[in-house]
């Protein structure tokens, strides 16, 4: 079909839009020089010039600002996503930079070579240079929505078939709404049969005049939807397309809609398939991720043992029939069985249940010392020695009581997809707020949902953040019981 189906636009307003591609790049240049900027101005503020010392603060300067770049970048800030939400994100960038100095004075301090280094300019150069990032951001975001909505920026995408495929695509679409990315039509070879719309989107052509309009520089992505079983049909279509300046991607088929499909990485990559579910914090990862729980949780013992000892005492004085410590059977990493550490928060004579029940407020059991140390979250610090014995991690889902675990995993599907992680002392769901009580099945599968995305979202920033976020928390949220 070469022409227009009746009463189909073909207009492409606006004409060629400045690419996308080259958005993450700009904002690089602009953290480098804003970074470079705040060093110079701290410098000129705090520091008396001294050719004596000068080499050691642009010695400072450029490891500070390439390995908090080297962090953004890892962490996907460089990312469209994360550029379009400056605020979501804004904790990634404090958590990169206070990593950053924190590295670069470990090794000052273990090479004893930070002398004529002024530490308050480091402080004030890494404060000012987190506040300027984040106000910068917010700049960026704004002045991009005002390029798109003026449509000086941004990608023309069209799709290239009128089945199911196509529509479920375009259905896809309307749900995600991909920044700076507007759906111009369909272009579909159906002869005289040919729907004049699909989707609600125009069909505008065959494939005849989809070579043209890119030809013309109208288009700037093509999306072949078509059913993958039409081998052949596609072979064509993206052979006809490889001679042309555009994007050429395959959509899904059917089942693509119902899974996630990566592709394969390692030995397998020259394999025709694709990924659907991924072994989380594998390799390197995990590896990363044991160092910070062996190394934070040492730490931590460390420094909080006389916190541990006041709790202890208080606890007998309490309660004095009772232990110290709660010890109860959770399911951790791949559903294995192993024994949680708590500060006893309830009183020891009290007849057992035959179900687990969790706290609720005013909740007769729990002991005054108990509701102290649970509303602060006290009672969870022995858990640290869990984390030194390998069944538990500073961060990650929480372990539920053996019960809850098999009465939610007969309610919510894929419940027990948290548990391809180690269970943590914290979580991605606790400090957004789904901690204590639930009192529904809602709130059970929302907690659910963040704790299934921490575990495929994993990074060393993500657990920093958390962290973070979990002090604020317990300073400013009361929810358990």
């Amino acid at each position: 079909m070469s022409d227009p189906a009746p009463g189909a636009s073909v207009s492409f307003d606006g004409g060629r839009k400045s690419s996308v591609a080259i958005v993450p790049g700009l904002v690089g240049l602009l953290d480098a020089f804003l970074l470079g900027l705040c060093a110079l101005l701290t410098y000129r503020r705090l520091v008396i010039f001294s050719y004596e010392t000068v080499d050691i603060y642009v010695a400072t300067t450029f490891f500070v600002c390439f390995l908090a770049l080297f962090l953004f970048q890892r962490a996907g800030l460089y990312e469209i996503d994360a550029i379009m939400r400056p605020l979501r994100f804004s904790d990634t960038v404090i958590a990169a930079m206070a990593t950053s100095v924190l590295f670069f004075l470990s090794i000052v301090v273990a090479l004893k070579a930070g002398a004529g280094l002024s530490f308050t300019w480091l402080l004030a150069f890494a404060g000012s240079g987190v506040v300027v990032l984040i106000t910068a951001r917010m700049l960026v975001y704004l002045f991009l929505l005002r390029l798109s909505r003026k449509e000086l920026i941004g990608r023309s995408l069209v799709v290239y078939g009128d089945g199911e495929q196509a529509r479920r695509f375009l259905k896809r679409i309307d749900e995600v709404r991909p920044y700076f990315t507007v759906v111009r039509g369909v272009y579909a070879d159906a002869g005289e049969q040919a729907p004049t719309e699909v989707a609600g989107r125009p069909v505008l052509g065959g494939t005849d005049r989809l070579l043209r309009d890119v030809r013309a520089g109208w288009i700037d992505d093509i999306v072949i939807a078509l059913p993958w079983s039409e081998d052949l049909e596609l072979a064509r279509i993206v052979e006809r397309l490889k001679e042309l300046p555009v994007n050429v991607h395959i959509a899904s088929d059917l089942v693509g809609f119902r899974l996630r499909f990566r592709p394969v990485l390692g030995s397998l990559q020259q394999l025709s398939m694709f990924e659907v579910e991924r072994r989380p914090i594998a390799g390197w990862s995990s590896l990363l991720k044991a160092l910070e729980d062996y190394l934070f949780a040492g730490v931590a013992l460390l420094l909080l043992s006389p916190l541990l000892l006041i709790v202890a005492v208080a606890i007998k004085i309490d309660d004095p029939k009772g232990p110290v410590f709660f010890m109860q059977k959770r399911l951790g990493f791949n559903n294995r069985p192993f024994e949680i550490y708590k500060f006893r928060s309830m009183y020891h004579n009290r007849p057992d249940e035959a179900v687990v029940r969790q706290a609720t407020k005013g909740d007769p059991r729990v002991t005054r010392v108990g509701r102290i140390i649970r509303a602060t979250s006290i009672d969870e610090l022995p858990q640290l020695f869990n984390v030194l014995n390998g069944t538990m991690s500073l961060v990650g889902p929480r372990p539920h009581a053996l019960d809850h675990n098999e009465e939610y995993g007969r309610q919510i599907r894929g419940y027990f997809t948290r548990h391809k992680v180690k269970p943590g002392i914290t979580g991605w769901a606790q400090v957004k707020g789904l901690r204590g009580e639930t009192e529904d099945i809602a709130k059970m599968e929302a907690r659910i949902r963040h704790d299934i995305y921490y575990a495929e979202n994993w990074s060393l920033l993500f657990d920093l953040r958390i962290l973070v976020m979990t002090a604020l928390v317990v300073f400013f949220q009361r929810s358990a019981y």
